[in-house]
């Protein structure tokens, strides 16, 4: 046997009770689509935001790479033009090392520019270096230095008379418009041979 419940009426417009919002049925499914319409405004924003710190995140850690990467491959070759020394072309090698300073290195280098001349024109070979290992040890992005450590193996051209000598060096780099630059280069430890 099936029983039914007993139907209330419907008050009619002007009875009192006929403005009061009913229960169950329309206002549950009302209560029921504004929150699920609010619980899909919350997950889209939380994967919004999810996204644009990700974005930021990883822009912020690529370019900081990339800065790594470029210091590395300009002090690399500066330590081979710096330890580059042709006795035919004393003028032009100083040159080329003027080329890859900026600062107070630059400066020295300009500064000194006849008497290295004349020093490189004196030698009793040329020279070559060869950069057999370097790292950053620290990058300021946002100051555009770095300190970079740089181990070259030396050899003097004179027919292998001469052993090469290990020897390494702190390089002080700038950001330039024309890309990193050394601004000052310190010995680190003694030439070994």
């Amino acid at each position: 046997m099936t029983t039914h419940a007993p139907e209330r009426p419907v008050p009619e417009a002007g009875t009192p009770g006929a403005d009061a919002a009913p229960t169950g049925g329309q206002g549950a499914t009302r209560f029921r689509r504004g929150l699920s319409i609010a619980v899909v405004v919350g997950v889209v924003l939380v994967l919004v935001t999810g996204i644009l710190w990700l974005v930021t995140a990883t822009s912020g850690s690529t370019r900081l790479a990339q800065d790594r990467d470029a210091v590395l491959v300009a002090a690399r070759q500066a330590g081979e033009t710096v330890t580059a020394v042709d006795k035919s072309d004393a003028a032009g090698t100083v040159a080329r090392w003027e080329a890859v300073a900026t600062g107070s290195q630059l400066d020295e280098l300009q500064t000194s520019h006849d008497q290295y001349v004349q020093m490189i024109g004196k030698l009793p070979a040329s020279a070559h270096g060869t950069v057999t290992d370097a790292a950053v040890a620290e990058l300021d992005d946002r100051a555009g230095t770095a300190r970079v450590l740089v181990g070259m193996d030396v050899t003097l051209d004179d027919g292998g008379k001469t052993p090469p000598t290990r020897q390494r060096v702190q390089m002080e780099m700038t950001r330039t418009d024309d890309g990193w630059k050394v601004a000052k280069i310190d010995p680190v430890g003694g030439a070994a041979g």
